[in-house]
């Protein structure tokens, strides 16, 4: 199986509309999903001008599904490329991002962005799959000097190269289906000195040996690429963010956990019980999307996006917000 991965860098040529702004710059109020109205400018800092502030997301747009009907990737779109352009996200991470979707992104995505996106079957562009899906992920390039980049499997690093088993599962994981993740590592040019290293992820939804050893995993990359074993006390900003399929106190986030602060849980505006898998109104709702973070920050507020203008739901899945500074 092909391990290398076509990043490509395009120039955006669609412009969208503009979404009124609300608590967290950009996401409109939070119908459950905050406590109130907060203080917010409503848009970007200048081009230049220095802020503490960071603001981190991830968010599940739902795989291309022409079954959806009315909740169709054709009658989100434009919420979706909204909320993406206009949130104000300095690093945000998206998953189940299919071909059509992807080409829609790339062609309407804000110049001040730059991207990575991989396959999740093949480790190349998702651009160039029309079967598949995988994980894409956006950061301000105004504001970050990119230092590296790359991606890696969710499956175990010392077992040697990932396969299909007989019975029809992935990995030494027994995972139901190939998962990647996607990172990058960049300094804050308004903030000189600052390092920034992210991850990206979607853990499988079935097997609970992969999501633990994907937390595991994601602990033992983030130590590698800082070089620091303490991450919570780490001289860097450190994040994992993700659809991890599971909820906050399951076993199967234990070391991440342990290595890290939960933004839902340790923002002083929050809202711990709003879920972030909505099912499109059907049963089954969760809090299975997450931000972990670690290093110099101070958490501010994490929010669910429930109000989303121009569509009921804007996906399968609420957009996950938070916003931190610098100590």
């Amino acid at each position: 199986m092909k391990k290398n991965i076509l990043f490509t860098f395009v120039a955006m040529t669609a412009a969208v509309t503009m979404l009124a702004c609300g608590e967290i710059p950009g996401t409109g109020s939070s119908d459950g999903g905050g406590q109130g109205q907060q203080e917010g400018s409503g848009t970007d800092p200048e081009p230049g001008q220095k802020t503490n502030t960071l603001l981190v997301g991830t968010f599940n747009i739902r795989y291309y599904n022409t079954a959806d009907g009315a909740n169709s990737w054709e009658n989100r779109e434009k919420a979706v490329m909204n909320f993406i352009n206009t949130c104000g996200a300095d690093i945000l991470v998206m998953q189940e991002v299919c071909q059509i979707p992807a080409q829609y992104i790339t062609a309407s995505l804000y110049d001040k962005y730059d991207w990575i996106e991989i396959d999740r079957n093949t480790g190349n562009s998702i651009l160039e799959s029309e079967s598949s899906e995988g994980v894409f992920l956006i950061w301000n390039q105004e504001r970050f000097a990119l230092k590296d980049k790359g991606w890696f499997w969710l499956a175990d690093p010392d077992a040697g190269e990932p396969q299909w088993n007989p019975n029809g599962t992935w990995s030494t994981w027994n995972s139901s289906l190939p998962r990647t993740a996607l990172w990058i590592a960049v300094e804050d040019k308004w903030n000189p000195g600052r390092l920034v290293y992210f991850i990206g992820t979607h853990y499988d939804h079935e097997s609970s040996t992969a999501r633990t050893g994907s937390s595991n995993l994601m602990v033992r990359k983030l130590r590698e690429m800082t070089g620091q074993t303490n991450l919570k006390n780490a001289d860097a900003a450190v994040f994992v963010a993700g659809d991890l399929n599971t909820v906050y106190d399951a076993t199967e986030l234990a070391a991440l956990r342990n290595a890290l602060y939960d933004a839902r849980t340790t923002s002083p505006k929050t809202n711990t019980t709003q879920v972030t898998f909505n099912n499109f109104g059907q049963s089954g709702q969760s809090v299975i999307d997450h931000i972990f973070y670690g290093g110099n920050l101070k958490a501010e507020q994490y929010d669910v996006i429930t109000d989303t203008p121009g569509v009921r739901y804007i996906s399968d899945h609420y957009p996950v917000l938070f916003r931190c500074s610098y100590k």
